[in-house]
C-alpha cells in the first residue's frame, strides 16, 4: 500500500475504495462548497485578482478594442496605461499552439524558466541538464549531473539566473554556474542522519538566493546556507516523506511543506532552533497545519504574498489555501490524509479537479503576475495534458494536449504568453498563442 513515487510504478492502481471515493482514479470527489469563497466578490482574493489583472476600478469598458482605443489617448479609464492594463490584455491569450523544441532520449522530470524568462532549464532521467536561451531556443550549456541516484528529481534557478541547483536520490545538492568561461560544479552536503535510500524530493532557492530549502524522504526539511557552506536547520516536519517545500514570501522567514501525510504545514524559521542532530520537539516548533487532501501532496507553489498557496495531490486535485487559516497541530492530528476515510474538515479555499496525479510528483503553479495577474493556476497531468483553471471559479479554461506520456513539469513564461512542458515521453514542448 505504499506510494512508490518516482519509481515508474503507478500508486494504488486498482485498489478497492468506499463509495464516497469511487472513481477517484478518473477524478476526485470535489469537496468544494457549492458556492466557493472565491466566487463571492467580497473575498479578498477576488479583489486582488481583479486589481492585478487590470479589471478593477477605473476600467469601465474592458473590451480589448476599447483598451487599445484609449491607449492612443494615453489612459484607460481614470488611470494612465500602467502594467495592469497590459496584463488585462495579455491574460486573454492563453498559450495553446504547441511546437516541439527538443526530443530527449530519456524521460524528462524538470523544466522551468529563469526569473526573467531569458533562460530555460530541463533535467532528464539520464542525469543531463540542458540550458537554453529562450530568444532563439539554442542550447546554451549542457551539464552532466553528479552523484545522481535514479534521476534528477528537482532543480531551481537563482534569482539572478547565474546559478542552478539540482537534487536526486542522494544526500547531496549540487550547484552549478549557468554561464561564463569557467565551469563551476560544487557539492553541498546535507548530512542526514542516514543516507540509505535518501532523496531530496524538492529544493528551492530563497528569494535572495543565499539559502536553499529542501524536503526529503527522511521526513525532514532542511535549510542550507550557501555562503557559509553549512546546513543551518533540520526539522522533522511530517510523519512520512516531505515531497514539496516552498517559501511563503520574499522575507525568507516563512516555510511551507507538504508530505505523503496529506498535510500542508507552515513554519516560521525564526522560531526554529539552530541546527542540531535531533528533531525539533513538536510542542516547540511553532508550526501550523492545514488539512484537506485525501492523499499525499506532490507540489507547492506560493503566490509570494505570505497568504495564498496552491498544492497538487495524489487525490487528483489541486487546492488553494489561505495561510491565515492555519490550525494547531492538535486540530489536524486526526484529520490527516487516509486512503479509506475522509478528512474531518477540508480547510482549503478552493479545489480544482480534472487533471490526474499519478506515478510521480506532478507540478502545479500560479500563472505569472506580469502577464496574467495570477488569474489562473495550471498543472501537468498523468495522461499527457496540461490543465489551466480559473483561480476564482475553478473552471477548466484550457486543456492543452500534445504529450504522449505524463506531464511532470510545466512552466509559464513570466512576461510572455508562452508555456513550456516536459514529460516522460522525453519531449520539451513550447506553447504560444495562435493570435
Amino acid at each position: 500500500g505504499l506510494l512508490l513515487k518516482e519509481k515508474g510504478l503507478a500508486p494504488m492502481e486498482g485498489f478497492h475504495c468506499p463509495l464516497w471515493y469511487a472513481g477517484s482514479l478518473k477524478g476526485p470527489v470535489n469537496t468544494t462548497p457549492a458556492v466557493p469563497e472565491t466566487k463571492t466578490k467580497a473575498h479578498p482574493l477576488h479583489q486582488a485578482i481583479l486589481l492585478d489583472s487590470g479589471s478593477g476600478p477605473g476600467i469601465k469598458n474592458n473590451s480589448l478594442h476599447n483598451i487599445l482605443k484609449q491607449r492612443e489617448r494615453g489612459s484607460v479609464g481614470r488611470f494612465p496605461l500602467y502594467q495592469t492594463s497590459n496584463t488585462h490584455v495579455l491574460q486573454r491569450f492563453i498559450p495553446s499552439e504547441p511546437s516541439l523544441v527538443e526530443l530527449y532520449q530519456s524521460p524528462t522530470f524538470c523544466g522551468l524558466y529563469s526569473g526573467d524568462g531569458e533562460m530555460c532549464m530541463t533535467a532528464c532521467k539520464d542525469s543531463t541538464i540542458t540550458l537554453y536561451e529562450t530568444d532563439t531556443w539554442k542550447k546554451a550549456k549542457t551539464i552532466k549531473g553528479r552523484d545522481v541516484g535514479w534521476s534528477i528529481v528537482s532543480c531551481d534557478f537563482s534569482r539572478d539566473k547565474q546559478w542552478l541547483i539540482y537534487s536526486s536520490w542522494s544526500d547531496r545538492i549540487h550547484i552549478c554556474n549557468t554561464s561564463g568561461p569557467h565551469h563551476t560544479h560544487e557539492t553541498l552536503y546535507i548530512l542526514p542522519s542516514s543516507s540509505h535510500r535518501f532523496c531530496l524530493f524538492s529544493i528551492q532557492f530563497s528569494h535572495d538566493s543565499n539559502e536553499i530549502l529542501a524536503g526529503s524522504s527522511d521526513k525532514h526539511i532542511y535549510v542550507y546556507d550557501i555562503e557559509k557552506k553549512v546546513r543551518t536547520c533540520k526539522v522533522q516536519a511530517h510523519s512520512t516523506d516531505v515531497n514539496a517545500v516552498a517559501w511563503a514570501d520574499k522575507s525568507n522567514n516563512v516555510i511551507l511543506s507538504g508530505g505523503d501525510d496529506g498535510l500542508l504545514k507552515v513554519w516560521d524559521k525564526r522560531c526554529l532552533p539552530s541546527d542540531c542532530p535531533y528533531s525539533t520537539p513538536p510542542s516547540r516548533d511553532g508550526r501550523g497545519s492545514l488539512s484537506g487532501h485525501l492523499q499525499g501532496i506532490t507540489f507547492l507553489d506560493s503566490k509570494m504574498d505570505g497568504v495564498y498557496v496552491i498544492s497538487n495531490g495524489y487525490d487528483h486535485c489541486a487546492k488553494l489555501w489561505d495561510l491565515r487559516k492555519i490550525a494547531t497541530c492538535n486540530d489536524t492530528s486526526e484529520s490527516r490524509c487516509c486512503f479509506f476515510r475522509k478528512p474531518r474538515e477540508d480547510q482549503s479555499v478552493m479545489t480544482y479537479a480534472g487533471h490526474k496525479v499519478m506515478q510521480t510528483l506532478i507540478r502545479c503553479r500560479f500563472s505569472p503576475l506580469g502577464s496574467t495577474g495570477q488569474k489562473y493556476i495550471y498543472s501537468g497531468s498523468y495522461e499527457g495534458s496540461i490543465y489551466v483553471y480559473d483561480i476564482l471559479t475553478g473552471e477548466i479554461v484550457k486543456k492543452l494536449d500534445g504529450h504522449k506520456a505524463v506531464v511532470r513539469d510545466v512552466h509559464w513564461h513570466p512576461t510572455k504568453p508562452e508555456i513550456i512542458s516536459v514529460g516522460w515521453d522525453g519531449a520539451l514542448m513550447k506553447r504560444e498563442c495562435k493570435q
